[in-house]
């Protein structure tokens, strides 16, 4: 990984080793919520379903209601999409903070993105809250941030969407209920921790071949 990635991974780690980590980056958090909630909706769209609702809780859960079309698959791939959408995210937008010119229209395209989920989508105060202060502080940045700090904010939310995007499928070994693993179990006929293994080994994969990739410069 270039310099900033590993100051922004060397950061975020220092800071998670606090006892103050879990405060400092429930923000961060609460952005990784976003993308994998809005993975849900978005792939929903793509197999022909019409989101009905985003909600994001102060406890970092999120929850899309969406109405769908019949179909196995197109419910897998809807279910799947929130963790490994995530992993995704986080690893273009790793791959992405390499380039200095970049930052500024990634920055950007997501702030004016979280406005319009805003709009279309979010239906709860709090997350129509956070996703709102993200979004502004997002534009602003890309509009009005100077030198390399568009470049460090970027590498520092790559960081987290791809570390929270596995950190987080370690809960589903453990939740006993409603989740998208369980989803999976109803729709097919393994069990659900077959399912959040295998998106965690994907997840993984993407990250280490990211992180290969980056260190080579590619």
């Amino acid at each position: 990984m270039n310099r900033g990635l590993w100051l922004a991974a060397a950061l975020c780690l220092g800071v998670s080793l606090t006892p103050w980590g879990p405060l400092l980056l429930y923000p961060f958090t609460l952005f990784s919520t976003w993308i994998h909630e809005v993975g849900h909706a978005v792939m929903v769209v793509l197999t022909g379903g019409r989101v009905t609702a985003i909600t994001i809780d102060p406890d970092t859960s999120g929850l899309t209601q969406s109405l769908m079309p019949p179909g196995r698959i197109a419910r897998g791939l809807v279910a799947s999409s929130g963790y490994l959408g995530a992993s995704l995210v986080g690893c273009l937008l790793m791959a992405a903070a390499r380039v200095q010119k970049r930052a500024r229209p990634i920055l950007w395209t997501i702030g004016a993105f979280m406005l319009f989920t805003v709009v279309i989508w979010m239906r709860n105060v709090f997350g129509a809250l956070v996703v709102l202060a993200w979004g502004v502080a997002l534009v602003a940045l890309a509009r009005k941030g100077s030198g390399r700090v568009p470049r460090f904010v970027l590498s520092v939310l790559a960081i987290q969407v791809a570390l929270n995007a596995v950190f987080s499928i370690r809960t589903l070994f453990l939740v006993k209920g409603a989740s998208d693993a369980d989803t999976m179990a109803r729709l097919f006929a393994a069990p659900p921790w077959v399912w959040a293994a295998a998106w965690m080994i994907a997840s993984i994969a993407m990250l280490a071949w990211t992180m290969r990739m980056t260190g080579r410069g590619r």
